[in-house]
């Protein structure tokens, strides 16, 4: 018992060999035949086991093809016998758990049903299951109606003897793919039946038979296969009855190990029972732990269910112009790798039904990138429309059921395919509104700064000295102030320019009005109290004015600093104002705060306009109320336009609105009180003169 196991058959086997399984037993038995999925019940059949994969394997090789090739759409046909039936039901649910589809199974009765199915379908590849007469007889069928565009991918591989005369029936069939067990050398076979092998078997009908089928090509020369040696060939579809000769090889070498490794087994612990007869169902243990390889290398192992590892040979079935057929090996399918290794493809060498391009089988074509799928109601899940996706969402892949939302600081390109960098805006300094806002700020600052100048070098003159001197100097300074802090408003918003920007505007513009009302209010209270020159005057002006101005700014302090304190301003980023851009801005933190104190604001020029308008009435030479009652009626126009305008924009605009606004309302006071006087002092200086303020009083 030493060296290789030899194989004996007989009356006695201790493991039956054959294609079907017998009944039930508690016996090991061996099929080279049997792929159906009921015998890997182990509760019905705990002892059996094959060598061929079984058809879940042949479904998984299915699907892998259909991945590869993109067939999301298929149909299937069967005929209607219990075995093809139960395949054809695993194979459709076994698609469409994998997320395909099957637009129809068809169980055939008459080929008459097939032609008006196949015929009214979208799905170019069809899945038959059936026997190689069965599928001669789809051919023909589909030959007559002149079906074309179809690719049949069969469970078994195409394998017909029939007159060359004939063959131009099977044309729909040409191009198409099988998935057939692996084959394999059997060392020998191939020379023993050219040769001398047969000799040494018996004349009988059987053998005859067998050498009509797989030996000769003449049938004329089958009378007699024995004598002439010369005239033996081999049949030209020997090969594909080898595969299962194969299968057979591997069980019957599955049971010699099982035999082997037993009898060494008990000849190495039990040497006594040697001489016993020893029992089949003894076997069963030993079968289950079979694990050899072939000479060639192959492989041969029973799983749990007593299955090899599917392997699979994928044949391309061809009718070559001189009307003879061809079945090339194209690929090959294992199911014991890595699932991206199962599959092998040589797509080169495989021809096609119709064209040399890879035929479509698909509900929908497939979505591009930048479009998602949208299935279409009532229908199966391949069958969609694809749909551009919204703005700011992506779809990188072909074939996605959702668009992806691009980051806040991304946006899509005009494919919808990738985000890219969103373009970011804000009132730059180097932007030509910014450097327009800019320059008019530091040029209107500059004429303030020679204004103040020019009051400070004729501060002893009577013009000056009669308008109030150090509330002219102290407007003055809040009016450069005011002008310098737009500039807060130009250029990359940060924590700190978000902060302070708003409340120095507030308050700055409020200490502008309060002094406005001072200057007014020393006007009215002096001329109303007594008369010009007295003591009480003097004190009335004096008191009253720096009180008015510092009560007036301390109220917009209190409501800037209650502001900053609770919801104080910061930097944010709008994404949804402008299409495809960041805005960068400051939020006011609170909004009911920036209007408290944009509303303080107008109540001091509405109070300061209501005073000059009253005051207009005085003496000139002693008040100024005319011109702060103009300057006034400009900065009241210029906010109340500001707020609407401040509202309906968007973007950097609103910023460029604000600064606007601060800079035509702080002009216009500059404008209207003090260039008049400006022009007095440096054109007519003859009436700058207290004789000349005396004769207008």
């Amino acid at each position: 018992m030493d060296g290789e196991p030899k194989v004996c058959v007989g009356p006695n086997a201790a493991a039956p060999v054959g294609p079907d399984p017998p009944s039930p037993t508690l016996n090991p038995s061996v099929s080279y035949g049997a792929m159906d999925k009921v015998f890997d019940d182990k509760i019905i059949f705990p002892h059996f086991f094959r060598t061929v994969p079984s058809e879940h394997a042949q479904c998984q090789a299915i699907i892998a093809l259909l991945k590869h090739f993109g067939w999301n759409w298929v149909g299937i046909i069967t005929f209607a016998d219990e075995s093809n039936l139960r395949a054809s039901n695993e194979m459709r649910d076994k698609i469409l758990k994998s997320g395909y589809c099957v637009e129809f199974l068809e169980v055939i009765y008459n080929e008459q049903i097939i032609l008006k199915n196949i015929k009214n379908s979208t799905a170019n590849v069809i899945i038959v299951y059936s026997s190689v007469e069965e599928l001669q007889l789809v051919a023909t069928a589909a030959y007559i109606a002149n079906l074309k565009g179809k690719l049949f991918l069969t469970n078994k591989e195409i394998t017909f003897e029939m007159d060359n005369a004939l063959i131009y029936q099977l044309h729909p069939l040409h191009g198409s793919l099988s998935i057939s067990i692996s084959d394999g050398n059997i060392p020998g076979l191939i020379e023993f039946l050219q040769n001398d092998g047969p000799s040494t078997l018996p004349v009988n009908g059987f053998y005859i038979n067998v050498y009509e089928a797989f030996i000769y090509e003449d049938k004329d020369k089958v009378e007699n296969p024995f004598r002439n040696k010369q005239d033996r060939r081999i049949g030209p579809f020997l090969y594909n009855n080898l595969r299962v000769s194969y299968s057979f090889y591997l069980a019957v070498y599955a049971v010699a190990h099982a035999l082997h490794d037993m009898i060494l087994e008990i000849k190495g612990h039990h040497p006594q029972f040697l001489h016993n007869k020893l029992q089949p169902w003894q076997l069963k243990h030993y079968m289950k732990n079979v694990n050899f390889k072939t000479p060639e290398g192959r492989h041969v192992k029973f799983d749990d269910k007593g299955n090899v590892p599917g392997q699979f040979d994928i044949m391309n079935f061809l009718i070559l112009p001189d009307r003879t057929m061809m079945n090339v090996k194209v690929g090959k399918y294992l199911s014991s790798v890595l699932e991206e290794e199962q599959l092998f493809l040589n797509k080169s060498i495989i021809q096609w039904p119709h064209s040399a391009e890879v035929p479509k089988s698909v509900c929908s074509e497939s979505c591009s990138p930048g479009y998602r799928k949208v299935h279409r109601e009532g229908q199966q899940i391949c069958c969609y429309d694809c749909v551009l996706c919204p703005e700011g969402e992506i779809t990188n892949m072909y074939d996605m059921d959702n668009c992806i939302k691009c980051k806040e600081h991304q946006w899509t390109d005009k494919r919808r395919d990738k985000c890219i960098q969103r373009e970011t805006e804000y009132l730059s300094f180097h932007d030509f509104l910014g450097i327009f806002l800019m320059a008019t700020s530091l040029f209107l600052c500059a004429i303030t700064t020679g204004i103040y100048s020019i009051f400070y070098k004729h501060r002893l003159t009577s013009i000056v000295r009669a308008n109030n001197l150090r509330l002219s100097y102290i407007l003055l300074f809040s009016l450069m102030l005011s002008f310098l802090s737009s500039l807060l408003f130009i250029g990359r918003p940060n924590e700190v320019t978000c902060l302070i920007r708003q409340v120095i505007f507030g308050i700055i513009f409020a200490s502008e009005l309060s002094t406005l009302i001072g200057k007014t209010m020393t006007v009215v209270i002096a001329f109303s109290a007594t008369q010009p020159g007295s003591k009480l005057a003097k004190w009335m002006k004096t008191q009253i004015t720096y009180s008015i101005v510092l009560l007036l700014s301390f109220g917009q302090v209190v409501i800037c600093s209650v502001w900053l304190i609770c919801s104080p301003p910061f930097p944010h980023i709008d994404t949804k104002s402008k299409t495809g851009m960041i805005i960068l801005l400051c939020n006011e933190g609170s909004v009911v705060a920036f209007y408290i104190m944009v509303g303080y604001i107008g109540i001091l020029a509405i109070v300061s306009f209501l005073l000059a308008y009253y005051a207009r009435r005085l003496p000139d030479s002693f008040n100024e109320s005319q011109l702060i009652t103009f300057s006034m009626l400009v900065f009241c126009c210029v906010w109340i336009s500001f707020i609407p305008a401040y509202i309906n924009t968007k973007g950097r605009s609103v910023v460029a609105v604000e600064v606007f606004a601060i800079l035509t309302s702080n002009a216009g006071l500059l404008g209207f009180i003090f260039i008049p006087k400006c022009y007095i002092i440096l054109f007519r200086p003859e009436l700058n003169n207290k004789q000349h303020l005396i004769r207008n009083k």
